[in-house]
């Protein structure tokens, strides 16, 4: 049943390039990802993401010598790992509000102090 509502694997390859991993799903959309994002794939090597396996039924992916598995159901939801990855991936964004908030606190002298 789940098979012919939710989206599954068809194909997957890694795409040097462009920095990808391209996933060809079976209602013929394709997803795309920098591995960077992905929790045990930021500082994989090409050859390593170049081994990337459709686990079971087209629900994962799978790299053996990373030992690192990822859900499509949670990629597709822009979910590139665990709450605490995904935590820490939050707090490096860069953008021009974040780049302006920090001058203007810095300008007030930093973080305040936490009260005892």
């Amino acid at each position: 049943m789940a098979e012919q509502r939710e989206p599954c694997v068809q194909t997957v390859r890694y795409d040097q390039c462009n920095s990808r991993i391209i996933v060809d799903l079976t209602n013929g959309c394709p997803f795309a990802f920098p591995p960077r994002l992905a929790q045990g794939l930021e500082v994989a090597s090409d050859g390593e993401l170049d081994a990337v396996e459709v686990l079971g039924a087209g629900y994962g992916l799978h790299w053996e010598a990373l030992d690192v598995d990822l859900s499509v159901p949670g990629l597709l939801a822009g979910l590139f790992g665990t709450k605490g990855h995904m935590a820490r991936e939050a707090g490096r964004i860069k953008s021009p509000a974040k780049a302006a908030a920090a001058r203007v606190n810095g300008a007030k002298g930093g973080r305040p102090r936490k009260q005892a």
